[in-house]
């Protein structure tokens, strides 16, 4: 194993843990404030990140790629998306166990595979679409719809798999000579502009009146900033495939934070449903880079 994939594999490690870490502070945070507000205030400050690596890159004058109407289209439509899927995950967070919330949002995979056969025109064959009914055979399994620990919450990380799965397929549609940084901050800007409006509507905003919640409404915007920044960064070093199983690296750990933090341990609730969808995960993995040689 060469250096590249070492570096690859230890960049996307530290951006899982991030998104992890980001997970427990919007808990934290989802005790006094909004979930809307932790969204809004979350992609503002995760603008941090990308305007440092886009300049330490192509620069800011990058942006001016992104600035057609066509282009627009599509990180209006994403960020609206990304919006409802940071309401799902994020309420998930603070209605049921930290892990499970995790591990449902690990069907995103799944969702991805079906979505790229009528929006990318992708051929998924016979061991893939098993793959996927395996992996919501697992889903079936944590959410135990009829047994009385059943609750709608449980459906919420199921939601937001599905819509950044969406929003992953979208960014499809952008070329490769756009950087990374311009698409993430055009993306959090209008996410950001979107819950600002609804959250305005509502009239639900509550004052941030101390300096340390504020200081933990920029560390949850940056670590959530880093998260994305080192998944796309590791993911442009080598081959997806080959990092693709590491994802999966976020259901110990945040079992572990889980632990750590809220002294839960899930076991009983997501064993065996969690292998189902780990497992799923890895045959799709597995067939996508069969199919690329």
């Amino acid at each position: 194993m060469n250096s590249t994939v070492l570096k690859a594999i230890a960049i996307i490690l530290f951006g899982i843990a991030a998104f992890d870490i980001m997970g427990v502070i919007v808990r934290l945070l989802g005790n006094n404030y909004p979930i809307l507000q932790i969204s809004v205030l979350r992609n503002l400050f995760g603008i941090i990140p990308s305007i440092v690596i886009l300049m330490l890159g192509p620069g800011l004058s990058d942006l001016k790629k992104i600035n057609t109407v066509y282009y627009w289209k599509i990180i209006i439509f994403r960020g609206a998306v990304v919006l409802l899927a940071q309401f799902c995950f994020y309420t998930s967070l603070t209605k049921i166990e930290f892990a499970t919330a995790s591990s449902l949002g690990f069907t995103s995979p799944l969702f991805i595979t079906l979505l790229s056969i009528p929006i990318l025109s992708h051929k998924v064959g016979f061991y893939r679409i098993f793959a996927v009914c395996f992996g919501f055979f697992g889903v079936l399994a944590i959410f135990q719809p009829f047994n009385d620990g059943f609750t709608i919450w449980l459906i919420l990380p199921v939601i937001a798999g599905f819509c950044y799965a969406l929003s992953s397929i979208l960014v499809r549609f952008f070329p490769d000579e756009i950087h990374s940084g311009s698409i993430q901050i055009g993306q959090q800007l209008v996410t950001a502009l979107i819950g600002a409006v609804v959250l305005t509507a509502m009239g639900d905003f509550v004052s941030i009146e101390t300096i340390k919640d504020a200081q933990i409404f920029l560390l949850l915007g940056l670590f959530g900033g880093i998260g994305v920044l080192s998944l796309v960064i590791s993911y442009r070093m080598v081959e997806p495939s080959l990092l693709a199983p590491f994802e999966y690296f976020g259901i110990p750990i945040s079992f572990i934070l889980g632990w750590l933090f809220f002294a839960e341990a899930p076991f009983e609730i997501l064993f065996p449903g969690v292998f189902f969808i780990v497992s799923a995960g890895m045959i799709i993995i597995y067939r996508e880079s069969r199919n690329k040689l």
